[in-house]
């Protein structure tokens, strides 16, 4: 995000925030739904992460990375939405078709095996506790960078590697009793 274009959403430019808001609405609702394993609370979760952003806009260290700072925002507005529940929720099928696109022209049976490969795959997922299972969702659901996620948890990247090493550890042995 330029400095102009981060102005102009201070100032309170309703072309400038539509635009922040369409170029990120979808990032922050996957990652909200990945969290929250709600549709209508991933819905307003990410309208809140937006409406905290711009009371935080002046937080905002020029020259970071903007999604890096959105999705630490929607992380924490995720994690008040589950203490607020008082129940911990496990993210499930929803992004089930986020493993593979499969393309028209494969396999019906291999589509079917690989469906079922995925499905088992996230039931496991699910089974992570959050300090787990979030990085895990960061790294391979949304394809950021360890140093990314370590920003986002506010933890160091040592420690991501360690959460990342620890669940697929804890996820091939649940595969294979599976």
């Amino acid at each position: 995000m330029d400095s102009r274009w981060l102005e102009q959403c201070r100032e309170g430019d309703s072309l400038a925030i539509e635009k922040m808001v369409q170029l990120y609405q979808n990032d922050v609702y996957r990652l909200a739904l990945s969290i929250l394993d709600n549709s209508d609370e991933a819905e307003d979760g990410t309208q809140e992460t937006f409406l905290a952003a711009l009371r935080a806009l002046d937080s905002y260290r020029e020259g970071a990375a903007f999604q890096t700072w959105l999705f630490s925002i929607t992380i924490n507005m995720c994690r008040s939405r589950l203490r607020g529940r008082k129940s911990r929720l496990r993210v499930q099928q929803i992004l089930q078709g986020l493993f593979h696109l499969h393309s028209e022209d494969e396999h019906p049976e291999r589509s079917a095996m690989q469906n079922e490969a995925d499905a088992e795959l996230w039931r496991a997922i699910c089974t992570l506790n959050d300090k787990h299972r979030i990085p895990v969702v960061l790294r391979y659901y949304h394809n950021l960078h360890v140093a990314d996620i370590a920003a986002i948890l506010d933890i160091p990247p040592g420690t991501v590697h360690s959460r990342l090493n620890h669940a697929r550890k804890k996820l091939r042995t649940l595969l294979k009793e599976e």
